[in-house]
C-alpha cells in the first residue's frame, strides 16, 4: 500500500496531488499528473514523494517554464535639478510577467551610458558565431572582480575568466582558415577580412590583458591582416577616380570585398598596435581617405597613422574623421552603425589617450541613438561596454539620496552608480532626490517578456511559420498526437539587404525538435510543399548556418530582394526543419 504526493513549487499547481494505491508483487503501474504552470517562469521545482510501509522515498524535478512572448526592453530618463526628486515608478511593470521583470537604475552626473545592461546582455547572449563570441568575451578581458561589484555584475574569479577566454580563443581558432582569416560560422572558405582584423584585435587584447593565446593562430591571423592591406590597398580607386585600380580579384582577395577601404583601415589599426603597419600603406590609405564610408574608419587610420609615428596625417584624419558621419550600406561591414561606429570612436581615443576637437560631441550622437532605438546588436553592445566602463569612473563628485522599501540611502559618488530594483519596488516606486548643486541624470533599464502578445511586426522582415504532416499535408486547427512528427516551414522575406540575419524558431513546449539532419534529406526525397523540396531548399546558399537545439531551431541567412531560383519566389528564404510530439497537454504556440 502506497502513497504518492506531486507537489509543485509556487506557481505551479498540480491537480488531484496525492493518491493511493496497492500494489501486487512485480506489479507496474504508470500515474498521469497534470500541472499547471500559470504565469510562473523559470525552472520551478516538483517534488514528488512515495511512502509505504517499508518505503519512504523523495525526489524533486526542475521543470523550465518559459515565457512564449519575445523579450522586450524599456528605458526611462529623467533630468533631475539640483534639490528635486524624482518618482521612478511602473505600477504595472509595463504590462510585463513580474518573475521575467528585471530592473535597475543608474544615477550619474552626466547622461550615462548603460555599460552594466550591454555587459550583461552580451554575457547573456545565446549564440556564437566568430562575431558573436568576439563581442561576447570582450568583457571578461578587462572586467574583474571588483569592478564587475562596482558595477553590479556577477563577479568572475581569475581563474573563471581565464577558463572562459581559453574556450573562446579555441573556438576561434577553429574558424580560422589555413590562410589566417576567420569565418563567420567556420566555413574555411568564407573568411572575411573585416571579421579577420575584428578578431584578431580581440586576440591581441587578451595578450595584452594577460591570456593566452597561441602564437601560431596570432601569427597566421597578423599574417593575413598584413598582407590583405598590402594587397588590398592596389584595389582602391585612384584619389579622385571612382574605378576601381584593379578587377582581378584573385589570392587573398578574390571574393572579399576587394579594396574596401573601411576594411583596409581598420587592418591598418590593428597591425599598428603591434608596430606592424607600413607606414607607407597607410599614407597611401590616407589619400584615398575620401572613400570612406564611414568617420570610424578615418579615425582608425588617424590613430595608426599617430601609433606609427606619422602624427600630422593621424591628428588630420582624426578631426576629419569625428565630423564624418556614416554613409549608406558597407557591404564588408554588416554590423556597422551611427551608434556603434560613435561609440567606438570615442572609446578608442580614450583609449589611446587622444584628445582631438569634436571627441566630445560623440557622447551626444551616443545618446541621441539610445533614445532612438530599443534592440541593440551585439557589436553595439560591445562598443557600449567600452565607452561606458570609461565614463563610469570619470566625473565630478555628487551626492543624492535614494528612498526605497521604507529605508533611504545616502549617496556619495564619482562617476556613475548602478543598483538593482525589484519588480516589488518598481511597482510601488523609488524615490530619487538630487542633493547636489549639479543635474543628475537617472535612467531606468528594463526589460523581459509581455504577457500580452505584441501584434505582428513585418518591417522590415516579414516571417511565417507552417506545419505539415511528414507526407506535406496542411496542419490547422486541430490537435497534435503524442508521437506524430510535424514538419516546419518557415519563409522569410525582407525589404532590404541583411548579410548576417539569426532565424531563431522557439518550438512549444510538448515537441521536440527532431534527431535527424534534415540537411541530408533522410526520409524527406518524396515531399514537395508548393513545388518545394525541403531537402533541396535547405542546401540554398544563402543558408550560413543551421542548428537544432532542445528548444528553438536557428538559422544564420543571407536576406536580399534580388535572387531568384527554382525553389522560391522573389526576395523569399524558405526553411524546413522536423519536430515530434513528446508530452501530452495544452501548450503555448510562441
Amino acid at each position: 500500500d502506497l502513497t504518492v504526493t506531486v507537489r509543485g513549487a509556487e506557481g505551479l499547481q498540480v491537480r488531484d496531488g496525492e493518491r493511493t494505491l496497492r500494489l501486487k508483487d512485480q506489479e507496474k503501474r504508470t500515474l498521469r499528473f497534470s500541472v499547471e504552470a500559470g504565469n510562473m517562469l523559470g525552472a520551478p521545482a516538483i517534488t514528488v514523494k512515495v511512502a509505504g510501509q517499508r518505503l519512504n522515498t523523495e525526489r524533486t524535478f526542475p521543470v523550465s517554464v518559459r515565457p512564449p512572448t519575445p523579450q522586450q526592453q524599456f528605458s526611462r530618463r529623467y533630468t533631475v535639478k539640483a534639490g528635486e526628486t524624482v518618482n521612478v515608478q511602473d505600477g504595472d511593470l509595463s504590462g510585463l510577467y513580474p518573475a521575467s521583470a528585471v530592473a535597475h537604475v543608474v544615477l550619474s552626473d552626466k547622461p550615462p551610458i548603460d555599460v552594466r545592461a550591454a555587459v550583461r546582455d552580451l554575457l547573456m547572449y545565446p549564440y556564437g558565431c566568430a562575431e558573436q563570441t568576439t563581442s561576447t568575451t570582450y568583457p571578461h578581458l578587462f572586467i574583474d572582480e571588483d569592478e564587475a561589484r562596482r558595477l553590479g555584475l556577477r563577479p568572475f574569479t581569475r581563474d573563471q575568466r581565464v577558463e572562459i577566454v581559453d574556450k573562446s580563443v579555441a573556438k576561434l581558432a577553429a574558424m580560422q582558415a589555413p590562410i589566417g582569416g576567420f569565418s563567420l560560422w567556420g566555413n574555411p572558405s568564407e573568411y572575411e577580412y573585416w571579421l579577420s582584423a575584428y578578431v584578431t584585435r580581440f586576440l591581441i587584447d587578451a595578450r595584452e590583458q594577460g591570456f593566452a593565446v597561441p602564437d601560431t593562430v596570432h601569427d597566421k591571423a597578423i599574417d593575413f591582416i598584413l598582407r590583405g592591406l598590402q594587397e588590398g590597398i592596389s584595389h582602391l580607386p585612384a584619389p579622385g577616380s571612382i574605378a576601381p585600380a584593379s578587377t582581378n580579384n584573385t589570392g587573398l582577395w578574390a571574393d572579399r570585398n576587394a579594396g574596401t577601404f573601411d576594411a583596409l583601415a581598420f587592418g591598418g589599426y590593428v597591425l599598428s598596435k603591434e608596430r606592424k603597419a607600413p607606414v607607407a600603406t597607410l599614407r597611401q590609405l590616407y589619400e584615398s581617405r575620401a572613400q570612406a564610408r564611414s568617420g570610424l574608419a578615418v579615425v582608425h587610420l588617424g590613430i595608426a597613422l599617430q601609433l606609427m609615428g606619422d602624427s600630422v596625417r593621424g591628428g588630420a584624419a582624426i578631426e576629419e574623421g569625428l565630423r564624418k558621419g556614416r554613409s549608406g550600406y558597407v557591404g564588408y561591414d554588416y554590423y556597422g552603425t551611427p551608434l556603434r561606429d560613435a561609440a567606438l570612436s570615442y572609446a578608442l581615443l580614450d583609449r589611446h589617450q587622444i584628445t582631438a576637437p569634436g571627441r566630445e560631441n560623440l557622447l551626444a550622437v551616443i545618446s541621441t541613438e539610445l533614445e532612438n532605438h530599443r534592440y541593440f546588436s551585439t557589436q553595439e553592445k560591445m562598443a557600449l561596454f567600452f565607452v561606458g566602463r570609461t565614463l563610469s569612473v570619470g566625473g565630478d563628485s555628487w551626492t543624492a539620496s535614494l528612498a526605497a522599501s521604507g529605508g533611504t540611502q545616502q549617496l556619495s559618488r564619482k562617476g556613475t552608480f548602478f543598483r538593482e530594483v525589484p519588480a516589488s519596488e518598481l511597482t510601488a516606486g523609488i524615490k530619487l532626490t538630487n542633493t547636489s548643486r549639479q543635474n543628475l541624470y537617472v535612467e531606468l533599464a528594463l526589460s523581459g517578456n509581455p504577457v500580452v502578445e505584441p501584434p505582428p511586426q513585418r518591417d522590415p522582415i516579414a516571417l511565417t511559420r507552417t506545419l505539415y504532416t511528414p507526407d506535406g499535408q496542411l496542419i490547422s486547427g486541430r490537435p497534435l498526437r503524442v508521437g506524430a512528427s510535424v514538419l516546419v516551414r518557415i519563409t522569410a522575406q525582407s525589404k532590404t539587404v541583411i548579410g548576417n540575419g539569426l532565424i531563431v524558431d522557439r518550438i512549444p513546449a510538448g515537441l521536440e525538435i527532431e534527431n535527424l539532419n534534415i540537411v541530408q534529406g533522410e526520409q524527406m526525397g518524396g515531399v514537395t510543399i508548393d513545388d518545394i523540396k525541403p531537402a533541396a531548399a535547405m542546401r540554398d546558399g544563402h543558408i550560413k548556418h543551421v542548428e537544432f537545439r532542445d528548444d528553438r531551431f536557428v538559422a544564420a541567412v543571407r536576406l536580399d530582394e534580388t535572387y531568384i531560383n527554382r525553389w522560391y519566389s522573389r526576395g523569399t528564404l524558405t526553411l524546413f526543419y522536423r519536430a515530434r510530439v513528446v508530452t501530452p497537454g495544452e501548450f503555448v504556440v510562441p
